[in-house]
């Protein structure tokens, strides 16, 4: 066979090859639109057709739980949950809210508060029940309901996410952190402190975490997907009791998703080249349902409804209200002799623990939570007792007694306030009107004590060097800041002001000084800054200027002309018989006529003649020099 014939075959067995490869290696064809399915997919809008045929007359689809989670997933395809009712009665809303009150432990809170906020309503008054209050009040300082349980924990951490809480509050970081803490070595969660690790409970971990703002990438949550993959099957599902099933399989999913990965990826194939979709799906009936597994079709409404979120990707929380914002406030604590501590704190939310060691936790951002937070920021302690109408401060620092006196009250923005300090809520709560600035806590042994404010006309000053304190005190009565006389001004030394409330102060020394004031039967003012600073050193005198000559006008003068010399011809030198020759005599210069001095009354000219005679002068020197070289 010819180079030529060899070379063609060659190539033809490589077209054909190529054109092979494709089919071998084609993507594997999917029973079902691309992931995640939308809600006019077939799959999702016969499941959906199920649960509205399961509905009874009171609005329930099967019970009261899987009447939350179908809420949840009715919401999830975009539906309102509002609008589903048998025959135009009760809807599956109205059936919730009727029984609200059924509800009992945190697991069943969260349940209820995930659907509520679902269903767009407010889960701190449903049905007359404040179900978000429920769960907080739960809360034991570190964790949720039951110490021995974590899955209480995990669907009671996304309801209060659902519900609003602020990421950085106390209760959502101290329940993520008994959360973390619990994780089992390979990486899982189980139901119970201690206990085995399983899918369900590992993919609820999963998404409560990242709801409360943990990190995808974060090292719990990867090696939480890490367990869950070692779990997977060659059907691609989650093992649970030795098989795979609808309800793992849809956590599972919603985990991996709100991981944010997908969960008929390649990372997610089984060796069978599945993927948990692809098992979630043989689940489901002709009828649209889904079983719990195939030969087991149990708990039918409540798998379908686990589902229709899973495949949609859409983890739980399915909705989410806007979170709580945290209120920023300066706190000032006075006590009878001195400040106790003032500063800016944050608030949220607070746990209150009263004198008998009784928890309250006040679950928004409050005037006695910014107390709680100072107390907290300047290590001194206080006391709180609840008297049945509400909580009151007895004391703080060691200062204070309820029953003789001296009383803690509160200003906000130097205004008294209606209620207790548990109950005025920062920024909400009116009078005085939001937004709120400012709290001061102060003793008082009358109840009638005026706060005191003290400004400075400036605030850094020389040594020596005069400002101006002015202190007021707001009259309650007037609504009104009013001068002062007489009040202690506190600085360097002592000042007391005079009509009009203000007082002249100089200090002598470098540095920065407190100013504040008081006088009995007034609350101390908060402190300003005075900076004295040294007076500048006086800058060297300037030079005195040297004298800017006169320049006068040079008159235009007729040079005196230079006399022309006629200097003696040197003649040749004669030889004499005899040996010494006579020197002949060197020629005497012509003279150079003297300049005529200007007399003293009239103004100086440049002396040109002067000049001119020099250079003369110079030149007859030069030429008899020159003479009586050339004779020598």
């Amino acid at each position: 066979m010819s180079r030529k014939v060899r070379f063609t075959t060659v190539i033809g067995v490589l077209l054909v090859y190529a054109l092979m490869v494709p089919m071998l290696v084609a993507p594997r064809a999917l029973a079902y639109a691309p992931y995640p399915l939308q809600p006019a997919d077939a799959e999702i809008a016969n499941a959906l057709n199920y649960l509205r045929g399961e509905q009874g007359a009171d609005g329930s689809i099967s019970d009261f739980a899987v009447s939350g989670w179908a809420t949840m997933a009715i919401a999830a395809a975009g539906e309102d949950p509002h609008t589903w009712a048998f025959g135009g009665g009760a809807s599956i809303v109205d059936y919730l809210a009727a029984n609200a009150g059924t509800a009992a432990g945190v697991a069943d809170y969260a349940r209820m508060v995930l659907a509520v906020v679902a269903a767009g309503e407010d889960p701190t008054s449903f049905g007359g029940v404040d179900i978000v209050g429920l769960i907080e009040g739960a809360y034991d300082g570190t964790q949720l309901g039951n110490t021995g349980l974590l899955n209480d924990d995990f669907w009671g951490l996304m309801a209060l996410i659902a519900a609003g809480k602020n990421q950085g509050s106390e209760i959502v970081t101290n329940t993520v952190a008994f959360i973390k803490t619990n994780q089992n070595s390979d990486g899982g969660w189980s139901w119970g402190v201690g206990a085995d690790s399983d899918v369900d409970d590992a993919a609820a971990a999963i998404m409560a975490l990242v709801a409360a703002g943990e990190p995808q990438a974060s090292t719990v949550i990867q090696n939480g997907l890490s367990y869950m993959k070692s779990m997977q099957m060659d059907s691609g599902g989650f093992e649970s009791w030795g098989a795979t099933n609808a309800g793992t399989d849809s956590w599972g999913i919603a985990a991996i998703v709100a991981a944010g990965q997908d969960p008929t990826g390649t990372n997610w194939r089984s060796g069978n080249d599945t993927d948990p979709v692809d098992d979630l799906l043989t689940f489901q009936n002709p009828d649209g349902s889904f079983s719990w597994q195939a030969a087991t079709p149990l708990n039918v409404a409540w798998m379908t409804s686990f589902a229709i979120p899973a495949l949609l990707g859409q983890p739980y929380p399915v909705s989410v209200l806007q979170q709580e914002e945290a209120v920023s406030v300066y706190v000032r604590v006075e006590g009878q002799d001195a400040t106790f501590w003032s500063g800016d704190v944050t608030v949220i939310e607070s746990l209150i623990v009263d004198d008998q060691g009784g928890l309250r936790y006040l679950d928004d951002p409050t005037v006695l939570g910014a107390l709680d937070k100072a107390a907290l920021a300047g290590g001194f302690p206080y006391v709180v007792r609840d008297f049945g109408w509400g909580l009151a401060v007895t004391s703080v620092g060691g200062e204070g007694d309820w029953d003789t006196g001296p009383w803690w009250l509160y200003r906000v923005g130097y205004e008294f306030a209606q209620v207790g300090m548990a109950d005025f809520i920062l920024n909400e709560t009116a009078p005085p009107s939001p937004p709120h600035l400012e709290v001061l806590f102060y003793t008082s042994s009358t109840w009638s004590e005026f706060p005191l404010k003290i400004s400075l006309n400036i605030q850094s000053i020389f040594v020596n060097q005069e400002f101006i304190a002015t202190v007021t005190y707001y009259d309650d009565a007037a609504e009104a800041w009013v001068p002062l006389e007489e009040a202690t001004v506190h600085s360097h030394q002592d000042y007391l002001t005079g009509p009009g409330g203000t007082v002249a102060i100089s200090i002598s020394q470098i540095g920065t000084f407190e100013v504040y004031a008081e006088k009995d039967g007034f609350v101390r003012s908060d402190k300003a800054d005075i900076t004295v600073v040294a007076m500048p050193a006086l800058p060297p005198p300037a030079p005195a200027p040297e004298p800017t000559p006169t320049l006068i006008p040079t008159p235009t003068l007729a040079p005196t002309p230079l006399p022309t010399l006629s200097p003696t011809p040197t003649p040749e030198p004669t030889v004499a018989p005899t040996p010494t020759p006579e020197p002949t005599a060197a020629p005497t210069p012509t003279s150079v006529p003297t300049p005529t001095p200007t007399p003293a009354d009239e103004t100086p000219t440049l002396p040109w003649a002067l000049v001119g005679g020099v250079i003369g002068a110079v030149l007859v020197v030069g030429l008899g020099g020159f003479v009586v070289l050339r004779r020598r």
